[in-house]
C-alpha cells in the first residue's frame, strides 16, 4: 500500500511540473491547465487590450470628423471594413503567433455563432463579447430578419459597442487566467536535470512495485 501511494505521488508530481491536467476537478473549472491554454489566454488578453486602445483612438478621430461634417456619419460597408481592418492589424501585432484564436459573430437576425473548435478557456469570453452585440441587435433590429440594422447606426456608436464587447471579453479572460493560476499546478517547463531525476524516480518506483508483486506472489504460494 505504501509503494502504491509513493507511485501516485511521484506520477502526480511529474504531471504537475509538466503543467498537465491530472483531473478536471484539479483544474478548477472548464479551462485547462496546459501551457497552451495559458498562452492562449495571455495572448488574447493582449489582443483585446490592443483592440480597445485602437477603438478609443478611432472613436476620437470619427467624433472630430462628425464635428467637421456637422452631421452624424453613418455606418456603411466601407467604413466598417476600414475600422475592422485597422483594429485587426493592431490585434495581429499584439498576439503570440503560437496562440490559438477563434472567431464568433452575431448575424443581422441576432443569432450568435461561435467557432465549434473554440476551447473552454476562450469560449466563455467569446460568448460574453457576442452577448453585447446580441443585446444591441435585439434592441434595434427591424421586422425584416435579414436586414442589417447597422446601416442606421453611427460609426461612433458602432465602435463604442465593439469596445464594450471587448471589455466584457477582457473581464472573462482575466477571470479565467486568475482561476487557472489559482487552481492549476504551476505552469513551467522542466529543465533536463529535473526531467532526469523524475524519470529515475519513476523507474525506481516501477522496480519497487515489481518486487512487491513478486513478494506477494511468493507469500501466496506458501499458504
Amino acid at each position: 500500500m505504501h509503494i502504491t501511494r509513493l507511485g501516485v505521488f511521484i506520477l502526480a508530481g511529474f504531471l504537475i511540473l509538466l503543467g498537465m491536467p491530472i483531473h478536471s476537478r484539479a483544474q478548477g473549472g472548464a479551462c485547462g491547465c496546459s501551457q497552451q491554454d495559458k498562452l492562449d489566454l495571455e495572448s488574447r488578453i493582449k489582443q483585446v487590450k490592443a483592440a480597445m486602445q485602437e477603438y478609443d483612438a478611432l472613436t476620437s478621430e470619427w467624433e472630430t470628423k462628425e464635428k467637421g461634417a456637422g452631421e452624424p456619419l453613418m455606418l456603411n460597408s466601407t467604413h466598417r471594413g476600414n475600422v475592422q481592418g485597422s483594429v485587426g492589424f493592431r490585434m495581429s501585432g499584439a498576439g503570440d503567433p503560437n496562440a490559438r484564436s477563434f472567431d464568433a459573430v452575431t448575424d443581422p437576425a441576432c443569432h450568435i455563432t461561435i467557432n465549434p473548435n473554440a476551447t473552454p478557456c476562450l469560449r466563455g469570453a467569446l460568448e460574453d463579447h457576442e452577448a453585447v452585440h446580441k443585446k444591441a441587435c435585439d434592441k434595434n433590429k427591424s421586422f425584416n430578419p435579414f436586414a442589417d440594422w447597422r446601416s442606421n447606426q453611427r460609426v461612433v456608436d458602432y465602435m463604442k459597442e465593439e469596445k464594450a464587447g471587448y471589455q466584457k471579453e477582457l473581464e472573462r479572460l482575466t477571470k479565467e487566467l486568475n482561476q487557472q493560476q489559482k487552481n492549476c499546478p504551476k505552469l513551467t517547463k522542466l529543465d533536463p536535470s529535473m526531467q532526469g531525476q523524475l524519470q529515475g524516480a519513476l523507474a525506481q518506483q516501477e522496480r519497487l512495485q515489481s518486487a512487491n508483486n513478486r513478494l506477494e506472489s511468493y507469500g501466496k504460494s506458501l499458504n
